[in-house]
């Protein structure tokens, strides 16, 4: 097990409704990052909230925040663009319409 799944030494877990008192140094696989929030106040910080729900507190511009950011960002895009292409795909013609005569 890893220590982010473990929950020992992942810096400060955010409950709900909390603001960040420190943040999370040692970089997290991007794999475990679901998703983020960005919180402003008296300490600026990225939660980042991995695939078990643990929010952690990060440093926003720390280079390996940013590339988590970027990936969750473009997985999501790639997400979104896929389940679009799906609703827009032109659907195949199932009119079989054909002459009467009377």
């Amino acid at each position: 097990m890893h220590p982010w799944e473990q929950g020992q030494g992942v810096g400060s877990e955010v409950p709900a409704r909390s603001i960040c008192v420190s943040l999370h140094t040692r970089p997290l696989p991007v794999q475990k990052i679901k998703s983020y929030t960005i919180k402003e106040g008296s300490m600026r910080a990225v939660i980042l909230i991995t695939k078990r729900g643990l929010k952690i507190c990060a440093d926003p511009d720390a280079k390996w925040v940013k590339s988590a950011i970027q990936h969750v960002d473009k997985k999501a895009t790639s997400q979104k663009n896929m389940t679009q292409s799906n609703f827009t795909r032109p659907q195949q013609s199932t009119n079989t319409a054909g002459t009467l005569t009377s």
